[in-house]
């Protein structure tokens, strides 16, 4: 029997976007991303040097590929954290798709330095992975040792860890060039899933080790350019590498880089400081400037600002006629 071809999603990505599918007939699952103008929008308002660039547009695909499952007020947080001149990259999927990220460097350290690995600019240190689906349910964290010459390998090192899970991951980035000056980012993540008592899933094709195997070569055959082209579709690119054992997809998620700072936001962080705090807090021009190391964009509080924000509004009477 010919195997089946999945169904093809009406969805029209973005290039920004999650595609989680799954192999037929068995405990495997996966996910794709790509990202473009989420990328481009997160990298290009900092402004950092290309190696640190890299490191965090990598992070944020490994973001998205781990994100897929957030309920609706859900916020995953992926922080790698060391010693190096590179203190820390975070990075945060909000259930609606947004993805923000920035990274914490010490330039002048960074110069130094002859080579720009994972363990050269981060040095030792650990992944954490935050998981936080709002409401009473409750906080999921999981911590491993920053391991391997790449995100992609520590990432690998969490999900044997804390997922009990067996992965494959690939990720690349492609930096902006004189002939495309634009940051592009993608990745694809199949997934082992253990089977309740331990036992082994019987698959048409074979055992599920043997399926295992082939479903990896078949990811690894996988052309970089294929996978950040934008003219390539999600459910073809699929469909090409897996249609032999059978690939279905479900919805596309599409992703936008996005922030939840606002003023109001803003504001009301000031207002659970005292009054005086903050009026000390006045640059000699009688100015304070709140800035969100997300989005690089900063709030400006004039003293007439701060006074008004506990400044109670007068009670007007109301009178019959």
């Amino acid at each position: 029997m010919p195997p089946r071809q999945p169904p093809i999603s009406t969805d029209k990505p973005n290039n920004d976007f999650i595609q989680p599918f799954l192999i037929d007939r068995s405990a495997i699952r996966g996910r794709l991303v790509r990202l473009e103008t989420s990328v481009n929008n997160i990298l290009r308002a900092h402004n950092y040097p290309l190696p640190v660039s890299l490191h965090l547009a990598e992070q944020l695909v490994l973001a998205a590929l781990l994100s897929a499952t957030l309920s609706d007020d859900g916020i995953l947080t992926v922080q790698a954290k060391g010693d190096g001149p590179v203190r820390f990259i975070v990075v945060d999927v909000m259930a609606g798709g947004e993805i923000r990220g920035y990274a914490e460097v010490d330039e002048k350290a960074l110069e130094k330095l002859k080579s720009h690995g994972l363990r050269d600019v981060l040095g030792k240190g650990y992944l954490a992975v935050t998981l936080d689906q709002g409401g009473e349910a409750q906080r999921y964290q999981g911590i491993v040792e920053l391991t391997g010459d790449t995100l992609s390998d520590a990432f690998r090192g969490y999900f044997l860890q804390s997922q009990q899970a067996e992965v494959m991951v690939h990720v690349v980035v492609k930096s902006p060039s004189k002939k495309d000056n634009t940051w592009r980012a993608g990745g694809i993540i199949i997934e082992r899933i253990p089977v309740e008592g331990g036992k082994e899933a019987e698959f048409t094709l074979g055992g599920q080790d043997e399926l295992w195997g082939r479903t990896g070569l078949f990811m690894n055959s996988l052309k970089d350019t294929e996978l950040l082209s934008p003219q390539v579709t999600p459910q073809n690119l699929l469909y090409r590498l897996f249609n032999e054992d059978g690939v279905w997809v479900t919805r596309l998620q599409t992703l936008k880089n996005g922030c939840r700072c606002s003023r109001d936001r803003v504001k009301r962080v000031l207002k659970s400081l005292s009054k005086k705090e903050l009026l000390d807090s006045l640059d000699d021009k009688g100015k304070l400037t709140i800035h969100c190391q997300f989005c690089n964009k900063r709030e400006l509080f004039t003293r007439a600002d701060i006074t008004r924000l506990f400044t109670k509004p007068k009670r007007r009477n109301v009178t019959k006629d």
